[in-house]
């Protein structure tokens, strides 16, 4: 049986330590997290730190509210809107835990959050290299193209889930 967290800070190192191992095996769908100190200012920045547990993490989510100084131009994109927002920064999956519901189970949640705080939910996806099943997951969930970006070394679509109302 799988449990759903919401982390409250601090984390555990044991945590942390699962969190970035669990990114690092899914680049390039997630972009690299050098340290446990760059988790850390991630964390710091984010607003819902989001676990799927069996006996270990399985999985995890890193949610941003607007506002932040986070140096990403993906997150500035949402962010120069000047409305609010709940910013996927990064979703993992375990390897032996994918395909099994739990990248729906996470979302379901991210989703509840945005209807709760009337915020649209945002992310973006690769599209080179093509992320097919990322963006085959989001548009299931009902996200929106709402722009483009390319980067020297690949090329994102930017997403929105509309909740606000």
């Amino acid at each position: 049986m799988y449990n759903l967290e919401i982390l409250e800070s601090p984390l555990s190192l044991i945590d942390l330590e699962a969190i970035r191992t669990i990114n690092q095996e899914n680049i390039p769908e997630v972009s690299d997290i050098e340290s446990l100190e760059r988790l850390q200012q991630l964390i710091d920045w984010s607003s819902h730190i989001i676990v799927v547990r069996n006996d270990e993490v399985a999985g995890f989510i890193i949610l941003m509210r607007e506002g932040q100084t986070y140096e990403s131009l993906n997150y500035d994109f949402f962010n120069k809107k000047d409305e609010p927002f709940l910013y996927v920064d990064r979703i993992a999956i375990q390897e032996n835990y994918q395909r099994k519901g739990l990248g729906k189970l996470i979302y379901d949640k991210v989703i509840e959050i945005g209807k709760e705080l009337d915020v649209n939910v945002t992310c973006e996806v690769n599209t080179v290299p093509r992320n097919t099943p990322s963006l085959a997951f989001h548009a299931g969930f009902g996200f929106e193209e709402v722009g483009t970006k390319d980067y020297d070394d690949h090329s994102v679509v930017y997403l929105t889930k509309f909740l606000r109302s």
